[in-house]
C-alpha cells in the first residue's frame, strides 16, 4: 500500500511536469539593444568587456551577434560573449545585433599605444561676471596635453543661480555661485567664481513697416525688433484697434478681414514700449492670387530618359499633369520658361497640346490656359539656364506681366546640394559646371525683386523640383526672399512632383501650407507610400521665416564642438557624423549630405562630442519651427527632413570648398567640416 502511494505521488508529478498551462510560454518580441558603452578607450593588447542590454528585460530571445565594421579587424576583434581585444592604434567600432529581429547598437573603439592618466585640470577664468538671462563660456584644460580620457563634468554650486553644461554658463538670477569642472580620471578640480547681475532691459521697439495695404483675405507678417538686441526679455504682444478690419496673431501675422484702416501694436513684456503700424484693407481682386512660375531646365532628364511606348520624357510628363487638371480659375497663372535640352519629346507625339512644339532651337515661355501650353514669348537665342541671368530674366517677365498676391518659383532639372540646381545640357554640355549654386539663386531672386520694384518683399514660396536640395544652408540663404521652401533630402525618383495631386488645391483656392503639404504627400504616395520599404523617398516644406534661428541654434553647438574636436579625435567624430542617415548611396561621400537631426540625436549620446543637452535642445526646438510638414517612405530610415553638409570625403573639399559667406552662411560648421572632415 505504501509502494503503490509512493508510485502514484511520482505519476502525478510527472503528469504535473508535462502539462501546460496559459501564458506560461509566451514569446516576447525584442524591441531594441544597448551597450553598457558607447565609446571606450583602450591600450593595445588590453580586453575589455562589452555587455549587451536587450529590451524589454524579460524578451525570450537575448542571443547577440557580436561583429567589428568591416576593415577595422586588423584594429579590434570581438568574441562571441563581446569580449573586445585591442590589437593596434587605431579606431575601430563594434556592432552588436539581436538575433531576432535584427536591431543594432554600436561602440566606437579607440585604441591608444598606452594611457596617459591626468594630473591637473585649470580653468581660463577664476572669476566671470554675467548678466540674469546671458550665457558665456568657460574653458577647462585638462594636462596633460596628451592625457587618454579628457573629460571633465561641470557643476554649480547654486543651480538657483546660475547653471553650466559643458562649460556654457548661464545666469539664471542675481547672486553668486561657483561653477567646478571636474576631471573623470583623477577627479581634479578647478572652480570659477560667478556674479550674476541684473538683467539688460528694453529700451524700445520698432516695426519693419509703418504702414501697410493689404487685399481682404490675405495674410502678411510684421517683425518686432526689440532694443537693444541683447534685452533679457524680448517677449512682446500684439494687438489689433480693429479686429473687424485687422487681426493679428501673437508672431505678428496680419489677418485682412474688411474693407478699412486698422492700428496694429506690438508691445514689450518689459518696459511697456509701443510702435505701431497703420493698415489699409482694400477690395480683393485687384491683381491676381496666385502666380507659379516654373523654370524646366529639361536636360537629359527630358532628352534621354523617354518611354518609348508614349514618347514622352520626364519634364513633359509633369506638363501633361498639370494640363490635366480642371477649373484653372482666371486669377492663377502658371508661366513656364523651357529650354537646357537637346530634345522635347512634344515634337512628334503632342499628346497633351494638340499640334504644338516645344522648340529644342530657342528658349521659351509658355503660360498654361484652358488645359493647353500656349507660347508666350520666344526668346531670340537659347540662353544657359545655369546661368543667374537666365533666371533672373524669367523672374522679372513674370513678376511685371503677371503680378499675383502670392508667386511661386519652381526649378525643376538635376540637383546636387550645395554644388547646385539646373544643370542644363545646352550650353556647356558639362553637368558639374554648369548649375545654379544657392548663392545664384538668391542672386537671381535678389536681382529681380529690385529691378521690379519688390526690394524687401518676399515671394510665397521655393520649390526645388530636383535631388538633394534639402539643405540647411540653402534654406537660409533662400530665407530674406521667400516664406516656404520645398525640397528633398533624398536623390527624387523618376518624374519629380507629381503635379496634379497639388494643382487641384491651388485652382481651388486652399491655403499656402495645404498646398504644400499636398506636394508633398503626392509626392510619396506616387513613390509606394509612407509604408513601403522600397520607398527611400523623402520631401518637406519648411517655414522660412525660423531659418535664421534655425542657423544661430546651429552655430552655437558648432561653437563649442570647436572645444571638442581636435586632430587626434577627428576620426571618431567623423565616424559620428558616418553613423547619421545619408543621401545619394554610394556617391554620399562626394554630396556629404546627412540628416541633420538624426545628427544631432547621435551627438546627445556621445560622450566625448555631447555640447550639452540645452544647446541640442536649442537645436531641436529651432528646428521644430523650421519645419512645416516632412514626410518620407518606410525605407528612407531616419530622414527627418532637412540636410547638414559636412566634408566626409576630404577630396571633395579640394574640388568644391565648402566656404563661409560663399556656399554658406553656417561660419562655424563650415570651420569645422573644413578642418576635420574627412
Amino acid at each position: 500500500m505504501k509502494l503503490f502511494k509512493k508510485l502514484f505521488v511520482v505519476l502525478f508529478a510527472v503528469t504535473l511536469g508535462s502539462c501546460s498551462f496559459p501564458g506560461r510560454n509566451k514569446i516576447v518580441d525584442v524591441t531594441g539593444v544597448e551597450l553598457n558603452y558607447s565609446s571606450y578607450t583602450i591600450e593595445a593588447n588590453s580586453t575589455f568587456q562589452l555587455e549587451a542590454y536587450i529590451k524589454p528585460t524579460n524578451a525570450t530571445n537575448k542571443n547577440v551577434i557580436w561583429k567589428v565594421q568591416r576593415g577595422q579587424t586588423g584594429i579590434a576583434s570581438v568574441n562571441s560573449d563581446g569580449l573586445v581585444t585591442a590589437k593596434a592604434v587605431g579606431t575601430a567600432r563594434v556592432i552588436a545585433t539581436t538575433e531576432e529581429s535584427g536591431f543594432t547598437a554600436t561602440c566606437s573603439i579607440t585604441v591608444v599605444e598606452k594611457i596617459v592618466p591626468v594630473t591637473s585640470v585649470s580653468l581660463n577664468k577664476s572669476s566671470l561676471s554675467i548678466k540674469q538671462g546671458k550665457a558665456s563660456t568657460l574653458v577647462a584644460t585638462v594636462l596633460p596635453s596628451n592625457a587618454s580620457n579628457k573629460a571633465v563634468i561641470w557643476s554649480s554650486s547654486d543651480e538657483s543661480v546660475a547653471i553650466v553644461s559643458n562649460g556654457v554658463i548661464t545666469g539664471v538670477k542675481e547672486g553668486f555661485a561657483t561653477i567646478t569642472a571636474t576631471s573623470v580620471d583623477g577627479e581634479f578640480t578647478a572652480s570659477c567664481d560667478i556674479t550674476v547681475t541684473e538683467p539688460t532691459r528694453v529700451t524700445g521697439v520698432s516695426l519693419n513697416e509703418a504702414s501697410i495695404s493689404l487685399k481682404a483675405e490675405r495674410t502678411v507678417t510684421l517683425t518686432a525688433n526689440v532694443s537693444p538686441s541683447d534685452a533679457y526679455d524680448k517677449s512682446v504682444i500684439w494687438s489689433s484697434s480693429n479686429n473687424n478690419i485687422a487681426q493679428v496673431s501673437s508672431e505678428g501675422v496680419i489677418t485682412a478681414k474688411s474693407v478699412g484702416t486698422a492700428i496694429i501694436s506690438v508691445t514689450t513684456n518689459d518696459g511697456g514700449y509701443k510702435a505701431n503700424c497703420t493698415v489699409v484693407v482694400e477690395e480683393k481682386g485687384a491683381t491676381d492670387d496666385w502666380t507659379v512660375l516654373i523654370y524646366m531646365c529639361g536636360s537629359n532628364l527630358e532628352s534621354s530618359m523617354t518611354n518609348e511606348e508614349d514618347g514622352y520624357g520626364f519634364a513633359v510628363s509633369d506638363l501633361k499633369e498639370i494640363l490635366n487638371v480642371n477649373n484653372q480659375p482666371e486669377d492663377v497663372n502658371i508661366i513656364i520658361e523651357t529650354g537646357g535640352c537637346t530634345k522635347w519629346t512634344t515634337n512628334s507625339k503632342a499628346k497633351y497640346s494638340a499640334n504644338y512644339d516645344i522648340s529644342t532651337s530657342f528658349n521659351q515661355i509658355h503660360r498654361v490656359e484652358n488645359n493647353k501650353i500656349v507660347l508666350d514669348k520666344q526668346l531670340s537665342s537659347k540662353p544657359n539656364m545655369g546661368d543667374p541671368k537666365t533666371l533672373q530674366d524669367f523672374l522679372e517677365y513674370g513678376l511685371t506681366n503677371y503680378p499675383a498676391d502670392k508667386t511661386a518659383l519652381i526649378l525643376w532639372n538635376h540637383g546636387g546640394g550645395l554644388q547646385g540646381v539646373c544643370f542644363g545640357e545646352t550650353s556647356k554640355n558639362n553637368l558639374s559646371n554648369d548649375g545654379l549654386e544657392a548663392t545664384e539663386v538668391v542672386e537671381a531672386v535678389s536681382g529681380a525683386l529690385n529691378k521690379c520694384g519688390m526690394t524687401g518683399q518676399k515671394l510665397e514660396w521655393i520649390g526645388y523640383d530636383a535631388c538633394l536640395m534639402a539643405v540647411q544652408d540653402i534654406a537660409e540663404m533662400n530665407s530674406p526672399y521667400f516664406k516656404y521652401m520645398v525640397a528633398s533630402e533624398e536623390s527624387e525618383a523618376g518624374a519629380g512632383w507629381n503635379y496634379d495631386t497639388w494643382i487641384d488645391d491651388l485652382y481651388s483656392g486652399k491655403d499656402t501650407e495645404t498646398i504644400l503639404k499636398a506636394i508633398v504627400d503626392g509626392f510619396i504616395a506616387d513613390n509606394g507610400g509612407v509604408s513601403s520599404r522600397y520607398n527611400d523617398q523623402t520631401l518637406a516644406y519648411y517655414k522660412l521665416q525660423y531659418a535664421t534661428e534655425y542657423m544661430n541654434a546651429w552655430e552655437n553647438m558648432a561653437s563649442t564642438l570647436k572645444s571638442k574636436i581636435t586632430n587626434s579625435n577627428k576620426s571618431s567624430f567623423n565616424s559620428l557624423v558616418d553613423d547619421a542617415k545619408h543621401y545619394a548611396d554610394s556617391d554620399y561621400d562626394y554630396y556629404g549630405l546627412f540628416d541633420a537631426m538624426d545628427f544631432v540625436n547621435i551627438l546627445s549620446s556621445s560622450s566625448t562630442f555631447n555640447p550639452g543637452d540645452s544647446i541640442t535642445s536649442a537645436v531641436k526646438n529651432a528646428y521644430k519651427n523650421l519645419l512645416g510638414y516632412a514626410s518620407c517612405g518606410k525605407g528612407a530610415g531616419n530622414s527627418n527632413g532637412l540636410c547638414m553638409f559636412w566634408c566626409i570625403d576630404s577630396s571633395y573639399r579640394r574640388v568644391n570648398p565648402y566656404t563661409a559667406g560663399v556656399d554658406t552662411h553656417f561660419s562655424n560648421w563650415a570651420y569645422l567640416s573644413n578642418n576635420y572632415g574627412g
